[in-house]
């Protein structure tokens, strides 16, 4: 029985599909990862960087934003250790894609309900727009690949 295997890519387009993915994991991996970390362990600081103020003494919302802030500081260590762990990748860039994408979701949501954030929130959600489709692309080159 004759196995069908995927089809050879070529030169530069070889180097930009295995390429991409590691990108995506290290980009999108440390930007979770470091922002998460900030918002986990000083919310109040890390908020006031984009021009929000938290009430320092209110237990509960500083329990809910580190509870929240954690898992992305999760997703971009799962993200890192995916660069060196192969059986680790398509998991986490479904994860990158999700979380990105999602947060872009949630803040377009804001907007319809809401209205317009300030300029730092506007970024942030330039700044997601682009992760999400780097994300999936690199989930897309990923595929190709092989790897899983």
């Amino acid at each position: 029985m004759e196995t069908k295997s995927k089809p050879e890519l070529g030169g530069m387009a070889n180097v930009l599909v295995r390429f991409l993915p590691l990108f995506a994991l290290c980009v999108g991996g440390t930007i979770l990862a470091v922002f998460g970390s900030l918002r986990v362990f000083s919310p109040v600081s890390s908020m006031s960087l984009l021009g929000m103020t938290v009430n320092a003494t209110d237990i509960s919302l500083l329990n809910e934003l580190r509870g929240n802030h954690a898992l992305n500081m999760g997703f971009g260590l799962l993200a890192w250790l995916a660069i060196w762990r192969k059986e680790l990748r398509s998991q986490a860039l479904i994860g990158l894609t999700f979380c990105f994408g999602f947060y872009l979701f949630g803040r377009l949501v804001g907007v319809a309900m809401d209205g317009l954030p300030n300029a730092d929130i506007q970024s942030g959600m330039l700044t997601e727009a682009f992760l999400v489709t780097l994300s999936g692309l690199a989930l897309f080159a990923n595929s190709k690949t092989g790897s899983k």
